[in-house]
């Protein structure tokens, strides 16, 4: 039978455009399912954090919220792509309250569960792993919305929670998520690796480093510049690709010949520059899963990163190389520079992990399978 599926996510808050992993998840949809896409605004955030907040923009998601939105139609079920925050009061009603209501007024959660459809709830990081990495919340002064959320994802209409890696899912137990309704499914991405005369180039050509990254502080913007200072001494032909906000203050540190500098690129555009660059490096201090580094390796291209959160499940060994120290990311940086055979080496053997953890058909199997034990097919 055929699975009529809404699938629904938050806007980015910086771009207003809809999320990669839901739109991924649009590309490739499982065979006998049918998408129903639903993108929903929110207040673009302020300065260069992703998630900054204002009382302005907390005031516009708070009114915003309060909207209902009847979207779930005569789908057999929702999936939703990360928390639904746009027109909350809709899945607050429908899909959440339940799940508050089953242990303290069970006879109520059970009428309002009569008029709910099953739904999946998909998210890259456990909601404490969220707080401690994105917001700095180490003392648990939201406890309470990390035992919320938990009581939510463990109601009986929800039918399963998708993540990404196994550090997500041991982080979603640890916040008291029922074990067996985590299910770790990777992303879909074809792997575009380059050709071997790629890697090739001619003798005294520039060698390029790409960064990606739309918060500064958190993806590490200030890093990269510190490290790309040191390799360009060693290399002197190399150029710094720099995609991403820059603080007012710091625009004029970046101002220098050797670095090309955009404040945002449609992700046609990056998935050309992943596939151009010699390495791609992102030093980022908090991390849930790192969809860039994912793409970049898809096109062949060497990853220098940071041991944190997922990033080690994502980089295998031999597909990359992860230290959190500025000196080694510059030595690291220097060698794929420097070393042809090496950065070839290292760009296939990255483009082949991808091609094995996240080959589309494969992954859209797991997805079906998800679904279909949702609906008890």
């Amino acid at each position: 039978m055929e699975i009529t599926c809404l699938l629904a996510s938050p806007a980015h808050p910086l771009i207003g455009q809809p999320r990669t992993a839901a739109s991924l998840r649009r590309a490739y949809p499982p065979e006998g399912v049918r998408y129903y896409f639903l993108n929903g605004r929110v207040p673009k955030a302020p300065g260069n954090g992703e998630y900054a907040v204002t009382k302005e923009t907390a005031l516009k998601l708070v009114a915003d919220a309060f909207r209902m939105q009847r979207f779930d139609g005569n789908v057999d079920l929702s999936h939703f792509v990360f928390w639904y925050l746009p027109r909350a009061a809709t899945s607050f009603w429908t899909y959440w309250l339940p799940g508050i209501l089953e242990k303290k007024i069970p006879k109520l959660a059970g009428l309002l569960e009569r008029f709910a459809k099953p739904w999946i709830q998909e998210n890259d990081t456990s909601v404490s792993q969220f707080l401690e990495g994105y917001v700095g919340d180490v003392q648990g002064k939201w406890n309470w919305l990390v035992e919320l959320s938990s009581e939510i994802l463990n109601s009986k209409m929800n039918k399963g929670l998708i993540t990404w890696s196994n550090w997500a899912a041991k982080g979603f137990e640890k916040d008291g998520v029922e074990r067996e309704k985590i299910y770790v499914v990777p992303l879909p991405m074809e792997a575009r690796p380059k050709s071997a005369e790629a890697y090739h180039k001619p003798a005294k050509s520039q060698k390029t480093v790409l960064f990606v990254g739309l918060d500064y502080w958190r993806k590490g913007g200030d890093t990269a510049l510190r490290v790309l200072k040191k390799v360009k001494k060693e290399v002197p032909n190399s150029k710094l690709i720099y995609v991403g906000r820059i603080p007012d203050e710091r625009v004029k540190d970046y101002e220098l010949d050797w670095i090309e500098r955009y404040d945002f690129l449609e992700r046609n555009k990056l998935l050309r520059l992943y596939s151009l660059a010699d390495v791609f490096f992102m030093p980022t201090r908090a991390e849930a899963y790192g969809l860039s580094i994912l793409e970049a390796m898809a096109s062949g291209t060497p990853v220098v990163s940071t041991k944190v959160a997922a990033i080690p499940e994502i980089v295998p060994s031999g597909a990359g190389f992860l230290t959190n120290d500025e000196d080694e990311m510059a030595e690291r940086i220097t060698d794929l520079l420097a070393d042809e055979e090496l950065n070839q080496k290292v760009g296939t053997n990255a483009a082949s992990a991808v091609a094995q953890r996240h080959e589309p058909r494969a992954v859209s199997k797991q997805v079906y399978s998800v679904y279909a034990n949702a609906l008890g097919l």
